[in-house]
């Protein structure tokens, strides 16, 4: 179970440097559409493997509502990050 927040938490990530704007904040600069593209389908990737994880350690029912609140808990922990990146 330890590892459901930190792999959302590379999925939200993902997901995060798939957007140009928050490329120019965190990176500098704007990739490639194939390059974004890719960080997209590596995010959603990871937040599929992190509720497979879930789900196969405490059954479907509970293992959603585990995964939900780590999903929020990565989510704000990813926003308190690409704001500090946007910041600096």
């Amino acid at each position: 179970m330890v590892l459901c927040l930190p792999i959302a938490i590379v999925g939200f990530m993902g997901l995060c440097l798939g957007m140009s704007r928050h490329q120019r904040d965190v990176l500098g600069r704007v990739l490639s559409p194939m390059r974004s593209a890719l960080c997209k389908a590596f995010g959603w990737t990871a937040l599929a493997s992190s509720f497979a994880l879930a789900i196969a350690r405490d059954g479907a029912a509970m293992g959603a509502v585990y995964w939900a609140g780590m999903l929020s808990l990565a989510a704000v922990l990813v926003a308190l990050w690409t704001t500090w990146f946007s910041r600096r």
